[in-house]
């Protein structure tokens, strides 16, 4: 998509200092917001593709909601939903005892508090609150209450707030610690019994960017944590297991939004300060937690109007509040459309929205109307409830361990440890090809996998997307053609010192591109102040449309090089993260007659490993450890020239050169199976001026 009309729009343009956070993601949507003069043409360009790719399916997917009339059309899209859901999350473990136990109760007069610990999987440890009424023995309705972001978790204000309320007006409240907060923290210090890292959203980035590489997403183990605290309830004689319902704010919202259509157990929902769209908080601007980033969710035709259709037509309520960052205009176009779905479904007087007057949080007036809608659905008792003057506890009164951490007391599983247990299983094994027929099975396995990974689709060049490129002709005499890809541009100082020059200087001419995202057409849009990098957010709107940003990387090294070049075949040099995009591109073309692969990261493996990783997430491909390494790639280039130099571990530094070939050594074995071990090359350790030498001497020994 082209860039705005800077001249038809100059009378929109005013001073980015002026204008709010809102205003300036309104602009972006409407198209109004341009480069400033002398600023790069390509800064817009990635976000501009994005953005239409977002708009088409969006519309696409708009369509299809209202063009559903009848109960067994919307029945079809629950079954839909829940099975494009099952596979975002990755499959759930198998149900295991809870080995629940109660470790206290708190008598609050008008109602109680348990302190519950129970193993959602085995030595895997949920810290809970039950908060019930006080008074007759009869069974009472409950609804679980998964937390948002809050790093107290279950001991937050607003929750206990809602809790208690809830408690006092007949209903029981089950509510736990979400991962990596509250009594859950991942990686817990052992000296300080701290998280190493930020509580909250940021141990769920560390821990979700790590779930996909197995095929999986952080809100599985979430979602898991409902169903088994379900489970939970289901089991105590107090509770009316017939008359549950979910609560969510925020984060926790986000949680209910999912999870809600999923389960048939739920009875009324309630959603505050998370609804709108995956499209709408992408042109806000919030670049979301990993279990709110589903992969491939708006290529199937489901967002969040969709995920609360299938739970159409029970009570729901949705709560929204003014001035939050999560767009109110989002909510408001998914109420409306849900409107239309209600309506069809004969049952327009279950769907609610509550609007508030404030900023992002379930404030006092979003948790009265809360309360009196599940007291009106779950207890069949109209009555406007007043929450009068309560007092929050302090977090220890209401700890269900003694240090604080279920890691330290109860020496819990981590998500990390579960991951790590996933990938051993997953890990693909395959017999060393020893022949021309057997390599070539070899190769095409492996071409299938990074196709079906990387979802690089047809090799042919995109509308809206440009590849600047920067030629140097070495004269009809050249050797050969070489195409340089480096995640730094081909514009850097040092990519241009010390690979280009040394290209050049070994009679080549080169070709240095720039793809979407990286050098010239590195986003760049100073209109727009974000607290984060923009090829992070990129690369996660890329996962919710399908399409990782590695493999669009990929298609647009393999739609440009054919188009600027006669030669039949040619070199790829990649740079850092150019790297693993140049061997996985040589697996798919045989044109590219020899790779060097500078810098790259050593093993997607190691990305697992180490929770202090500074790759992009746009390094990162859902699912790959279930289908091949990075070793695989680099095997599947044989018997072609291949020179792999300075790997490095996902903290960016360089491997020792012992354990870069002992990562490689199954790349080296196919080499010598098919007696061309002479054409791989590993090195590590090196200076920028001995790769440079290397690089050249390496170009000349293939004229030779």
């Amino acid at each position: 998509m082209a860039a705005p009309d800077r001249r038809a729009l100059e009378s929109r343009i005013v001073p980015a200092s002026l204008l709010s956070r809102r205003e300036l993601a309104a602009l972006v949507a409407s198209g109004g917001l341009v480069p400033a003069a002398g600023q790069s043409q390509f800064g817009w360009m990635l976000w501009e593709f994005v953005r239409e790719y977002l708009r088409l399916l969006d519309e696409r997917r708009s369509d299809q909601l209202a063009r559903l009339e009848s109960a067994g059309e919307f029945a079809a899209l629950g079954g839909k939903v829940r099975t494009e859901l099952g596979r975002m999350w990755g499959p759930f473990p198998a149900r295991t005892p809870l080995n629940a136990k109660r470790i206290g109760t708190i008598d609050a007069g008008d109602h109680r508090i348990e302190r519950i610990v129970f193993e959602s999987r085995p030595d895997f440890h949920v810290t809970a609150n039950l908060y019930r009424p006080n008074g007759p023995s009869a069974k009472v309705p409950a609804i679980i209450f998964p937390c948002g972001h809050g790093s107290a978790g279950k001991a937050s204000e607003t929750y206990q707030l809602f809790s208690a309320l809830m408690a006092r007006n007949g209903i029981a409240v089950l509510t736990w610690d979400p991962l990596g907060q509250g009594e859950r923290h991942q990686y817990v210090d052992a000296a300080t019994g701290r998280t190493r890292f930020r509580a909250g959203s940021g141990e769920h980035r560390i821990l979700g960017d790590r779930c996909y590489l197995v095929g999986e997403n952080l809100m599985q183990y979430r979602v898991w944590d409902c169903i088994r605290a379900l489970d939970y309830l289901e089991s105590r004689q107090e509770i009316e297991s017939e008359r549950i319902g979910i609560a969510g704010q925020s984060g926790g919202g986000m949680v209910t939004l999912q999870f809600a259509g999923f389960e048939d157990r739920l009875k009324a929902a309630f959603v505050s300060c998370a609804v709108a769209s995956f499209r709408a908080k992408s042109e806000a601007l919030l670049i979301a937690d990993p279990e709110q980033v589903l992969y491939g969710t708006l290529r199937a035709g489901i967002d969040h109007p969709e995920l609360l259709a299938a739970f159409a037509p029970r009570p729901l309520m949705i709560g929204a509040a003014k001035r939050d960052y999560v767009p109110i205009e989002g909510a408001r176009r998914t109420h409306a459309e849900l409107t239309g779905v209600y309506e069809k479904l004969a049952a327009p007087e279950q769907l609610h929205l509550v609007e508030t007057d404030d900023a992002h949080g379930m404030n006092r007036e979003l948790r009265e109307a809360a309360a009196s809608f599940f007291l009106a659905t779950l207890a069949g008792e109209e009555r406007a409830v007043s929450e009068g003057d309560s007092r929050p506890r302090q977090p220890a009164e209401l700890a269900c361990t003694e240090s604080g951490q279920v890691a330290v007391s109860l020496q819990s599983k981590s998500v990390a440890d579960l991951c790590a247990a996933k990938a051993d299983a997953i890990e693909p094994s395959f017999e060393l090809p020893r022949s021309d027929s057997e390599f070539g099975v070899y190769q095409s396995l492996i071409a299938n996998r990074i196709k079906d990974v990387t979802r690089v689709g047809s090799f042919k060049a995109e509308f809206g997307i440009e590849v600047p490129t920067r030629f140097l002709d070495a004269g009809v005499y050249a050797k050969g053609a070489v195409f340089l890809v480096a995640e730094q541009g081909k514009d850097h100082p040092i990519v241009q010192r010390y690979l280009i020059d040394a290209v050049v200087a070994a009679n080549h001419s080169v070709y240095g591109l720039d793809l979407r995202g990286w050098g010239a057409s590195r986003p760049v849009m100073p209109e727009l102040e974000v607290g984060f990098e923009w090829d992070d957010f990129l690369a996660y709107r890329s996962l919710e449309l399908g399409r990782p940003l590695f493999g669009q990387r990929i298609k647009d090294l393999l739609a440009t090089a054919p188009r600027l070049t006669k030669r039949r075949e040619w070199i790829v040099i990649g740079v850092g993260i150019g790297g693993l995009v140049a061997a996985h591109a040589a697996v798919l073309d045989p044109r590219i007659s020899g790779v060097v692969s500078v810098q790259a990261p050593i093993s997607y493996r190691s990305m697992l490993d180490d929770p202090e990783s500074t790759l992009p997430v746009s390094s990162l491909l859902p699912g790959v450890l279930g289908q091949y390494e990075v070793r695989d790639v680099y095997a599947a280039v044989a018997p072609r020239p291949l020179l792999i130099v300075n790997p490095q571990d996902p903290r960016r530094r360089t491997v020792a050169r012992e354990q870069a070939q002992a990562e490689c050594a199954w790349v080296s074995d196919v080499y010598d199976a098919l007696e061309s071990v002479g054409s791989l090359r590993i090195e590590s350790g090196l200076g920028r001026t001995e790769v440079r030498a290397l690089v050249g001497d390496w170009l000349g020994s293939l004229a030779g």
